[in-house]
């Protein structure tokens, strides 16, 4: 049987729903929960408040001029 420990709380679930990530967070902490198969850990659940932060980084020379407003046009010039 597959179980769910709390290490923050100490609350314990059980049952197969613990196989999607978003049942692996603990709902009265919000941790992410330790992983049980058979009483064998398996892997640490997924929290989105433990989750890693991302960032990108854009190019210099991306266009960033907004469209007009009249044509939805990107450049400078009107249609005719």
């Amino acid at each position: 049987m597959i179980e769910g420990k709390c290490l923050r709380c100490g609350a314990s679930y059980f049952g197969w729903a613990l196989q999607s990530p978003r049942n692996q967070s603990c709902p009265h902490c919000g941790a992410a929960l330790k992983i049980y198969k058979n009483g064998k850990p398996v892997f640490e659940g997924y929290s989105p408040f433990t989750a890693e932060k991302y960032s990108l980084e854009l190019p210099n020379d991306v266009n960033r001029q907004k469209p007009n407003a009249i044509n939805g046009v990107r450049n400078k010039e009107r249609r005719s």
